[in-house]
């Protein structure tokens, strides 16, 4: 456990480093402004795609892949979808997070005109004056894949944090209206909340509630007991998926059932844990008990202790990496 601790320090300490930057972001930022806004992104040219396969026959499945929030400097409140710069920086993810899919499915992902991270301390009026443009992206980029790039085949979408608010806020409004929705095998809207009103709004959108269910969505966000008031992105009335168990009930999952975090360091290595933590749906958060909470201790203004937003993939990366294999297995069984 030593040497695994010693490893682990570099990545605990690269998201540290990214939220002091996002703390100083929100305190140099100046007030937003129509000439902040960068020109959208036309998803006809390959160079607006973080992620673009190279061969879509490869997988009879698609990903679509919606990135969290990377932006958190001082000078821009939206990324610029456009620019070589913020693909590099959004790059990362595809590893961090993303990798949970590689090997199953083919990758799309589009870069959007996402908010900095220091919107997050803005009143909801303003957050929803500055969102709208990568909710806007996201779901251009979704109809044009839909149009031009699926081919009719089976998709999951996944995202995480703001990549999972943009979608889901989409979702709402739209889903069931496409055609298309039966093509669905699942969607991981992780690091977000979809709440109890989000499926009155909508009664197309249906939670998961087992380890093989297609057309449905998924969503969690972890936290030490206690903490799920002052995370940020829980939201009254969540639905919470156990990823140890695929249902949205109360009962305790042991770590017994962790079939492996995984922990990416800034070389781009990584290092597996079995069993590292449990699992319980508790207070519309999903409260987890960490082998070794200094694996995954941050204390920010963002994120305050015991709220493990950064490692949401990585705590159940090899469970969720099972469960992809499973619902596509599921799914073309029925076809």
């Amino acid at each position: 456990m030593r040497n695994h601790k010693l490893s682990l320090f570099g990545s605990v300490l690269f998201v540290l480093v990214l939220l002091a930057s996002t703390v100083f972001a929100g305190s140099a930022l100046a007030p937003f402004a129509q000439q902040d806004v960068p020109l959208a992104p036309d998803y006809a040219n390959k160079a607006t795609w973080l992620a673009f396969p190279h061969d879509a026959s490869k997988h009879p499945v698609d990903i679509f892949w919606v990135y969290p929030t990377v932006l958190s400097d001082s000078t821009h409140w939206l990324m610029d979808a456009n620019s070589p710069d913020f693909v590099t920086i959004a790059q990362p993810t595809l590893l961090r997070q993303a990798s949970v899919f590689s090997g199953q499915a083919n990758l799309y992902a589009p870069m959007y005109r996402q908010m900095n991270m220091a919107g997050l301390g803005l009143t909801e009026a303003e957050q929803t004056a500055i969102l709208k443009y990568g909710k806007e992206d996201v779901w251009r980029a979704f109809e044009y894949y839909l149009k031009h790039l699926n081919q009719g085949r089976p998709f999951i979408v996944a995202g995480h944090s703001q990549g999972s608010n943009v979608f889901l806020e989409n979702a709402v409004k739209k889903w069931g209206t496409l055609g298309v929705e039966k093509q669905l095998v699942a969607a991981y809207l992780i690091g977000w909340s979809i709440t109890e009103a989000d499926l009155k709004k909508n009664s197309s959108l249906t939670m998961c509630e087992s380890a093989t269910q297609s057309n449905c969505f998924i969503s969690y966000n972890t936290v030490a007991a206690g903490r799920q008031k002052v995370a940020p992105t829980i939201r009254e009335g969540a639905i919470v998926t156990n990823p140890l168990t695929w249902k949205t009930t109360g009962e305790f999952a042991p770590a017994s059932l962790n079939s492996g975090a995984r922990f990416f360091m800034p070389d781009g290595s990584s290092e597996l844990i079995p069993h590292f933590t449990s699992a319980q749906v508790a207070e519309y958060g999903l409260v987890v008990q960490p082998a070794d909470p200094s694996f995954v201790a941050i204390d920010s203004k963002t994120f305050p202790k015991g709220v493990y937003h950064p490692f949401d993939y990585s705590l159940f990366y090899e469970n969720i990496r099972q469960n992809v294999v499973d619902r596509i297995k599921a799914f073309t069984s029925q076809k």
